[in-house]
């Protein structure tokens, strides 16, 4: 007969057990499943092609109704504010601005982008899988509020679709700080 104090101590051991083979199986995966890396470097931009002093953002009105939006900055670095269900900006921003201490400690919605003459490209850490991927977008500047991406490229499923996005600036003043742990 089994007393139950050695019941408790077998009970306590195999939780253990558990509790220690989960440990290094969560500490295998992240080794083994390890986040993409941008594949573009980041560069200071210093060119006048498309102003930094705000954000961009792109509309859309088929379907679904929202708005999504994006900081450039000087450092090369870009951030995705993401997505709100309206079309108003003021709205928008009032809750971007709501949502900044989260914005820059999560590592998908970070990027780079590079401009070349009239063609921007930007690259970006998106998490539609079970590890962070990367999205890559390029396209074309209209002028220094307005640039059309064209085509974007998903690293999990590596396909190219054409795409008909125009991004449009407007100026704000209350920016995030580009500042993140992720690019340097």
């Amino acid at each position: 007969m089994v007393n139950i104090n050695t019941q408790i101590n077998m009970k306590e051991m195999i939780l253990s057990i558990l509790t220690i083979s989960l440990s290094m199986f969560i500490s295998c995966c992240s080794t083994l499943f390890q986040d993409e890396k941008l594949s573009m470097q980041r560069n200071d931009y210093v060119g006048s092609e498309l102003r930094t002093d705000g954000y961009y953002y792109y509309q859309e009105e088929s379907g679904h109704v929202y708005t999504t939006v994006m900081f450039l900055y000087r450092n090369g670095v870009t951030l995705s504010a993401r997505s709100y269900s309206t079309l108003d900006l003021e709205i928008v921003e009032k809750e971007m601005i709501s949502k900044y201490d989260k914005l820059g400690k999560e590592k998908p919605y970070w990027g780079v982008f590079k401009i070349i003459n009239n063609r921007i490209e930007y690259e970006q850490w998106v998490a539609p899988t079970e590890l962070i991927s990367t999205s890559k977008s390029t396209g074309w500047i209209e002028n220094e509020t307005t640039f059309h991406i064209t085509e974007q490229c998903f690293s999990y499923n590596k396909k190219k679709y054409s795409v008909n996005e125009v991004w449009r600036f407007k100026q704000f003043d209350n920016k995030p700080d580009s500042t993140n742990v992720y690019i340097k």
